[in-house]
């Protein structure tokens, strides 16, 4: 049955203990109305009572289906609601081979991190599986237990010094964060394109087309039920951003910008980080998913810091066309050509 009738797509999510914000309704229909999806989800009965619920978007071209994900890149988690949070080896594969007869260019779905392995386990044969390095933090026992022996103590004495800063930090959401998050964003584009050699022009066309700060602007109305935000200023100053999502067990951290310079004087990012933390165990969240980061970065070191783990798991990809493979060779050249521009411009300073 598809789309997913709504009064079952809410049983599903009160069902399943492991429920992410980016598995409900509400999620759906804003990446809909805002970035031109089409709600697709699939629920499936099986014939011994069984059932799954899939949200599912499907990109159209001139009224044809092309594509369709759970979820798209770049917007969150997907991979199907189940009555009691397990799914079965021989239910994945069944889904997944539903979802391969589908006539589209491709399926696709970014499972969560800490059930990816099912889903490599029952891949079909030519599923291609592109690798993800997640990282997640184990809230058991609770605010205190994770500050006392998950954070490293490093961590703990920047928050502490960060609490002795001039900040002024607020919790909620509305105009002002999208007002500080798009300065801070701007900040953080241009310092990318700096360090990556990369050409101003092209940073921000790349950014315009993501267009975090629009995707924020309507997310902040129409998400209300599973969003919230903290922001840090010093002396005025916008220094901070950041955006939680949380549903049930889990909290997925959505967005963050920040002045980097005046984020290392005050470890304003370490505060906004624990401050969310600290919702999301009073919330009643077992998971804080952190999303990914690449292996041997800072921002991997960032929030190992805080006790996260790395989680490595594979999002898979059901395709009739190689657009992954164009894709990475699109990507390569993109880089060799940004490369090859840094290395000239650094010759013809020298």
């Amino acid at each position: 049955m598809s789309p997913a009738p709504r009064d079952i797509w809410q049983q599903f999510l009160a069902a399943d203990p492991d429920a992410l914000p980016t598995q409900t309704p509400e999620w759906t229909d804003w990446v809909c109305r805002t970035r031109g999806w089409t709600d697709a989800s699939r629920l499936y009965e099986f014939s011994d009572g069984r059932r799954l619920l899939l949200p599912l978007m499907a990109w159209h071209r001139a009224g044809v289906p092309i594509t369709a994900e759970s979820m798209p890149y770049g917007l969150g988690y997907g991979g199907p609601l189940v009555a009691g949070g397990e799914i079965t080896h021989a239910s994945a594969r069944s889904m997944l081979t539903d979802l391969r007869r589908r006539p589209l260019l491709r399926v696709g779905m970014v499972p969560d991190p800490l059930k990816a392995d099912i889903w490599a386990a029952a891949a079909p044969p030519g599923a291609i599986r592109v690798p993800y390095l997640a990282h997640v933090l184990d809230l058991e026992g609770g605010f205190d237990r994770v500050w006392q022996e998950r954070y490293r103590s490093d961590v703990r004495k920047n928050i502490r010094r960060a609490t002795r800063q001039p900040l002024e930090v607020h919790q909620g959401s509305g105009a002002d964060l999208v007002d500080v998050f798009a300065e801070l964003n701007r900040r953080s584009v241009d310092r990318w394109a700096l360090q990556r050699g990369q050409p101003l022009w092209l940073a921000r066309l790349v950014e315009r087309r993501r267009d975090r700060v629009g995707q924020l602007s309507s997310a902040v109305t129409a998400l209300t039920s599973i969003l919230t935000s903290w922001t840090a200023h010093l002396h005025g100053e916008p220094v901070a951003a950041y955006v939680l999502l949380h549903f049930g067990t889990r909290a997925y951290a959505w967005m963050s910008a920040m002045d980097k310079e005046l984020a290392r004087r005050t470890d304003a990012g370490a505060l906004l980080q624990s401050l969310a933390i600290e919702h999301a165990c009073a919330a009643g969240a077992r998971w804080f998913l952190m999303g990914e980061a690449a292996g041997g970065s800072g921002v991997e070191a960032f929030k190992e810091r805080f006790g996260a783990r790395a989680v490595p798991y594979a999002a898979l990809r059901l395709e009739r066309l190689p657009m992954t493979a164009a894709d990475r060779r699109l990507r390569s050249t993109v880089d060799a050509m940004i490369t090859a521009r840094r290395d000239l411009t650094s010759e013809t300073r020298s």
